[in-house]
C-alpha cells in the first residue's frame, strides 16, 4: 500500500498534462505518416489511441486549471468531483479505444495482408516510446505521492503509449527485416492483441479507482490507521471520540472529527488540540481538509 508522502503542486500537473498533450499530437503526426506509407493497422491502432488520448490530457488540463481557482460560494467543498469525473472520462475515451481496435484486430485476422513500408514512421515513433516512458515513469511516481484520479488516469494512458510505440517499432521493423516471409502478416494481429490487454487492464484501474470515490467511500485502513493513531496520541487532550468520517473528493480528503471535551477545558486547549490533529494528519495525508466538531459532557445542571 502506498504512502502519500506529500502534495503535487498544480503547477507540475499542468506542466506534465500539457506534455502529454504535446506528445498525443506528434503520436497523431506520426501515425498518420505510417497509414499512408503502409497498411499496417498497429499505426491507425496508434492514430485512434493518440486522438483519444489528446482529447483526454485536454480535458484534464481544462480539469486542474479550473481546480487552480480554487472554492467559490457555488462550489464551497471545492471541484475535486471534476478531477474524478475527468478520469471517467478518460476511461470512456480508453474503452472507444479499445472497440476500435478490437474491430480493425478481427476484421485483419479475417482478411490477413502482407505488410510493407512505414520505415519513416517507425523511425519517428522512437521519439514517441521514449516520451511515453518518461511520462508513464514520472506520473507513476507522482501518483504514489498523492491519491489523484487524473494522475492515475493519465499514467496508464502514458503506458499504454508505451507499450503501443513498442509494438509498432517491433512489429514494423521486423516485417521489415523479413519482407516477403508469410508468418509476417500476422505480426499486426499479434501487437494489436497485446495492445488489447494493456488497454482492458487500464480501462478497468481507472474506472474502478474513479467510481469509489464518486460512492464517497472512506479511506483505506492504511490513513483510517495514521487518523487512529493522531487521536491516540493525544488521548489525554478530551474525554472520548464519537467517531470520525472520511471521504474523498478527486485528489482532496475530507476528514470530520468528533470529540467531546470536559466542561473544564478551557477553549484555548480545545484550539490547541485542533491545530494540532490538524498538522499532523495534512502532514501525513496531502490536500487533507480536517474539520474537528468539539462537544462537552452535560454539567451537574443539566444532567439534573
Amino acid at each position: 500500500m502506498s504512502e502519500f508522502s506529500a502534495a503535487v503542486s498544480n503547477k507540475t500537473k499542468i506542466r506534465l498534462l500539457a506534455l502529454m498533450m504535446g506528445m498525443e499530437i506528434y503520436t497523431l503526426f506520426v501515425s498518420a505518416i505510417g497509414i499512408a506509407t503502409s497498411n499496417s493497422i498497429v499505426f491507425v491502432a496508434n492514430f485512434v489511441i493518440a486522438f483519444t488520448g489528446a482529447l483526454a490530457s485536454g480535458l484534464s488540463l481544462y480539469t486542474i486549471r479550473r481546480m487552480t481557482r480554487g472554492a467559490d460560494l457555488l462550489n464551497t467543498y471545492g471541484l475535486g468531483r471534476m478531477e474524478t469525473i475527468s478520469s471517467i472520462v478518460v476511461g470512456v475515451t480508453m474503452l472507444f479505444a479499445a472497440l476500435f481496435v478490437g474491430y480493425e484486430t478481427i476484421m485483419k485476422i479475417l482478411h490477413p495482408a502482407e505488410q510493407h513500408g512505414g520505415l519513416a514512421a517507425m523511425l519517428l515513433t522512437f521519439a514517441s516510446f521514449i516520451a511515453s516512458l518518461w511520462l508513464w515513469i514520472r506520473n507513476y511516481r507522482l501518483s504514489q505521492k498523492e491519491h489523484s484520479p487524473i494522475f492515475s488516469a493519465i499514467w496508464r494512458m502514458a503506458r499504454m503509449g508505451a507499450l503501443e510505440d513498442l509494438l509498432i517499432i517491433l512489429a514494423v521493423g521486423i516485417a521489415l527485416a523479413f519482407h516477403g516471409a508469410g508468418w509476417t502478416r500476422y505480426l499486426d494481429v499479434l501487437a494489436t492483441s497485446l495492445l488489447m490487454i494493456s488497454i482492458v487492464k487500464s480501462i478497468y484501474d481507472v474506472f474502478s479507482g474513479s467510481i469509489s470515490d464518486l460512492l464517497d467511500r472512506s479511506l483505506d485502513e492504511y490513513h483510517l490507521l495514521i487518523i487512529l493513531r493522531e487521536l491516540v496520541a493525544n488521548f489525554d487532550a478530551y474525554d472520548q471520540v464519537h467517531g470520525f468520517r472520511t471521504r474523498r473528493s478527486g485528489s482532496q480528503t475530507f476528514i470530520e472529527l468528533f470529540i467531546e471535551f470536559n466542561p473544564d477545558v478551557k477553549m484555548s486547549s480545545v484550539y490547541e488540540l485542533v491545530e494540532r490533529l490538524e498538522a499532523e494528519l495534512k502532514k501525513n495525508i496531502p490536500n487533507a481538509q480536517v474539520m474537528v466538531i468539539p462537544s462537552r459532557t452535560p454539567g451537574p445542571a443539566a444532567a439534573a
